[in-house]
């Protein structure tokens, strides 16, 4: 079996380099790592990884902060944006799943203790309040945030620009002759605050902005709501917009998979869609392109790669040129929305 100084004599360099390259330091030079990499390739020598971390004081371990639901689209697609960036560079992803918020407190609570057994952190779309994000800033964590709240206290983030996709929205219904504009959030809503809940506030922002003098209607989860199914929530909020007294001609819906729910209740109370009513979405979920729904699309598998990138360079000592990186959404304009029906 070879050792780590047979892959230095047939690269040509000291025991420490081969140390150095393999572990991915950067101070060996890329032709130098290169040698080394094709010499431990020939004599098939794996760098044992228990050993690298505690020569390097590194775990090669990135944790990653779910609620939850990890197999939901958004998070299996951050999974996998991240997994592209870090894998090629030996390190392992660790997801942690919160459920509540008694969980995601004691996430915190112990990370003073666990925060040993991490490189780094990635944090997506959870809204931390001040102690919590301001624990990790005090730890000297690498940490990134993914559309997550509290990124003004963590070292880097990526952001969904909520506030430009909601009016991006508005103005697109204005264009096409709507005034009377409503706003549905999620009817199950999960348990602890997320980024997703803010877009109702850009929303009304962005109705004061582009039609001042409208009164626009906000459809929100009610506590009867907590003991029914997801389906049962959907139909009750279906029911609350179709039997409203001045039903909107227009509708923006937090999410696509509530929106393709509340659709298909609607047209069973014979709503018609986008006759009687426009809805838009958020998400551009695989959902919505099978229901024709127009939504504002993200790509939350390019969000995790920046995210990656960002973490990358942080765990590295690297000093980021912009702490701060801000992607788009984008209108796709499908099947569910057309002129008022005042202009047909």
């Amino acid at each position: 079996m070879a050792t780590i100084h047979d892959v230095a004599i047939a690269a040509g360099v000291s025991d420490a380099t081969v140390s150095r390259a393999l572990r991915g330091m950067n101070s060996v030079r890329p032709t130098t790592r290169q040698l080394v990499l094709d010499a431990a390739r020939r004599l098939d020598f794996t760098l044992s990884r228990s050993a690298s971390s505690l020569a390097s004081g590194k775990t090669m371990r990135v944790v990653m902060l779910f609620g939850c639901t990890i197999a939901s689209w958004f998070n299996a697609s951050c999974i996998e944006g991240v997994l592209e960036t870090l894998e090629p560079h030996g390190y392992d992803l660790v997801p942690v799943r919160v459920c509540d918020l008694e969980q995601l407190h004691g996430f915190f609570a112990d990370l003073p203790s666990n925060g040993r057994n991490m490189d780094g952190f990635i944090l997506p779309s959870f809204s931390l309040d001040d102690s919590e994000s301001a624990l990790l800033s005090s730890m000297h964590i690498p940490a990134v945030a993914l559309d997550a709240r509290s990124a003004s206290r963590l070292p880097a983030s990526v952001m969904l620009d909520n506030k430009r996709a909601m009016n991006d929205a508005v103005r697109f219904l204005r264009r096409l002759g709507h005034r009377r504009i409503g706003y549905v959030a999620h009817p199950k809503p999960a348990p602890f605050p997320a980024s997703s809940y803010l877009r109702k506030d850009f929303f009304l922002d962005a109705m004061r902005e582009c039609i001042p003098d409208a009164e626009p209607v906000v459809f929100a989860s009610s506590s009867d709501m907590d003991a029914m199914s997801e389906d049962e929530a959907m139909a009750a909020m279906a029911g609350r917009i179709a039997s409203s007294e001045h039903r909107p001609t227009a509708i923006c819906v937090e999410t696509d998979e509530a929106a393709v729910a509340i659709m298909r209740h609607l047209r069973q109370l014979g709503i018609h869609i986008p006759e009687d009513l426009s809805i838009i979405g958020f998400d551009d979920h695989p959902t919505a392109v099978v229901a024709g729904l127009t939504t504002l699309h993200q790509d939350p598998q390019h969000m995790a790669r920046l995210a990656a990138q960002q973490l990358l360079a942080l765990m590295q000592g690297e000093t980021l040129n912009e702490t701060v990186t801000t992607v788009r959404a984008t209108l796709i304009p499908r099947a569910t929305t057309a002129a008022a029906p005042a202009l047909q």
